[in-house]
């Protein structure tokens, strides 16, 4: 067990669950925790749950020796210097939330604020599918879309600290409404909420589907056992969010030449099934590269990859 001056936390707070973990500076995970969002109930109670389950890991796994610091991973739009949640769609009242302080605070260490698709991407390029590939992109099919992008083997985060929002990058053949409250977004068709949502669709239509529980109950785990039987309705879904994939990661490979991108989060289960609708749109409609020179691949570290991204995080600012 390291000392505490060579561990951190790390927390990755989502809209279906909230993960959690002690790890070592190299990334590595002393251990891991992960409990439903909707378990915490409003803003306040989540967040006091946060702090008791983060506690209870150091006091456990650490013996009761502090970590050096604290990595935050939120979803949505944040000010990250300023440690603020300026707008989180799928996690209600998450507006405004000077989170850093409120955490640093309550455990009496040092925090810091990330967006929690970068610190995926950062995971992913440290230890995982993205490792060894200096310029690449890394998608979070979750809640929501996240996106983070690894520039010259740096995170890129432009000017105000929330690049890559590829979940609200508008398509112009959707037709939909994103949980931001606009039309369009990748979002609303490729996460794994958009991609149950589009199943309910179809059975509300009258469809035909091997489906026959309560569409309330669907999601991308039931309708990955379904396509895995051949079923219309999830292969046409899984098909339809992977072109759109396609349409969008076209047009950043062709602005930012990148060599990879890794697909990761809840939704990437059904990457088999997307995978050949990115492909066939990547084909059409790249120019930076050929095919065989760029890799669309799916992550390998799967709900660790922001725990062990948090440790990049922190050390490279100087923790």
């Amino acid at each position: 067990m390291p000392n505490n001056e060579d561990t951190f936390l790390a927390l990755d707070i989502g809209g279906t669950n909230v993960k959690s973990g002690l790890i070592g500076r190299g990334g590595e995970i002393i251990t891991f925790e992960s409990f439903p969002t909707s378990e915490g109930g409003g803003v306040e109670t989540l967040i006091a749950l946060i702090v008791r389950k983060l506690t209870e890991l150091w006091n456990g796994a650490g013996k009761g020796r502090k970590p050096k610091a604290l990595a935050i991973g939120a979803p949505g739009w944040i000010r990250r210097r300023e440690g603020v949640v300026v707008m989180a769609p799928n996690l209600a009242g998450w507006k405004d939330l000077p989170i850093t302080r409120i955490m640093s605070e309550a455990l009496d260490i040092p925090a810091l604020l990330e967006n929690d698709a970068n610190l995926y991407a950062l995971g992913e390029w440290l230890q995982g599918a993205g490792k060894g590939c200096d310029n690449q992109i890394t998608l979070t099919l979750g809640t929501g879309v996240g996106g983070g992008l690894i520039l010259e083997g740096r995170l890129w985060e432009g000017s105000f600290t929330s690049a890559a929002e590829v979940g609200h990058i508008p398509l112009g053949n959707v037709d939909r409404i994103c949980g931001c409250g606009r039309k369009g977004c990748l979002e609303s068709v490729a996460s794994a909420s958009g991609m149950a949502a589009l199943a309910r669709e179809w059975i509300a239509e009258g469809r035909g589907t091997l489906y026959g529980g309560d569409p309330k109950d669907l999601d991308t785990l039931a309708m990955l056992d379904l396509a895995g039987r051949g079923d219309p309705m999830s292969l046409a879904v899984f098909r339809q969010a992977g072109e759109a994939i396609g349409y969008m990661l076209a047009g950043v490979f062709n602005l930012l030449s990148l060599e990879a991108a890794v697909i990761g989060g809840g939704g990437s289960g059904a990457f088999d099934y997307m995978a050949p609708g990115i492909l066939d749109i990547l084909s059409r409609h790249i120019v930076t590269a050929s095919m065989n020179q760029i890799r669309v691949v799916k992550g390998a570290l799967e709900d660790k990859a922001p725990i062990i991204g948090a440790a990049a995080l922190l050390t490279s600012e100087g923790f």
